[in-house]
């Protein structure tokens, strides 16, 4: 059995620890992911230990063919989006991508071999300012982008997913992922370089971009 195998079954003995290890593991990058998306620290907090405490009474129901990670997103998903429901906020979802790479602590491996998506490279010597002002641009960018599709980015470069797993998650097929991220870096890249178009000075915040 491998390590997730084992993993699995400590859960559903109810080991303590084994629930111990995993909240450890991935309440950070589980809440930063449920911020990006209803942006409210205390909800994202909220949801996340509502989304662990269905992964303790429902640790048996976790379908055989999906990762134990990608379960859990999967229910942090649903939980995310009744909120967002509730609120009638689901029209438009606002997401902060990243800057720079993927996280190197994803908690799933990373596709690398697929789309060249241009991201961002802060220069050494870009100050606090230049970060902020160009991290609000990529927030404004993703304002334009489907819900769907902001998401399915969210998931694959934000936090490592691969199309398989995001298909998973979200109950889509790989393709239809592999288009809604092809669909969205597009959009993306658009809605970025019109934003910085209309910043003062953008010249000199034209990012450094890495295929």
């Amino acid at each position: 059995m491998d390590a997730q195998g084992v993993e699995v079954e400590r859960l559903r003995a109810k080991d303590a620890q084994a629930f111990r290890s995993l909240i450890e593991r991935l309440q950070q990058p589980l809440t930063r992911y449920l911020y990006r998306l209803v942006k409210d620290h205390e909800v994202a907090l909220d949801l996340a230990q509502d989304t662990f405490f269905q992964v303790y009474k429902e640790i048996h129901k976790m379908p055989p063919d999906l990762a134990l990670d990608a379960w859990i997103y999967r229910i942090a998903t649903n939980y995310a989006f009744r909120h967002l429901n509730r609120k009638r906020l689901r029209q438009i979802v606002h997401l902060s991508f990243p800057l720079g790479n993927p996280r190197e602590d994803s908690c799933c491996s990373h596709h690398t071999d697929t789309e060249d998506i241009l991201l961002y490279q802060p220069s050494h010597g870009s100050s606090m300012e230049e970060l902020t002002e160009i991290r609000l641009l990529i927030a404004q960018a993703f304002t334009v982008l489907k819900p769907q599709d902001a998401l399915c980015l969210l998931l694959h470069f934000g936090n490592g997913f691969t199309y398989e797993q995001i298909g998973k998650i979200v109950a889509i097929t790989p393709e239809a992922v592999r288009k809604r991220v092809t669909r969205g870096v597009t959009r993306f890249r658009i809605a970025y370089g019109q934003a910085l178009l209309e910043t003062p000075s953008y010249e000199k915040k034209i990012p450094d971009y890495r295929r």
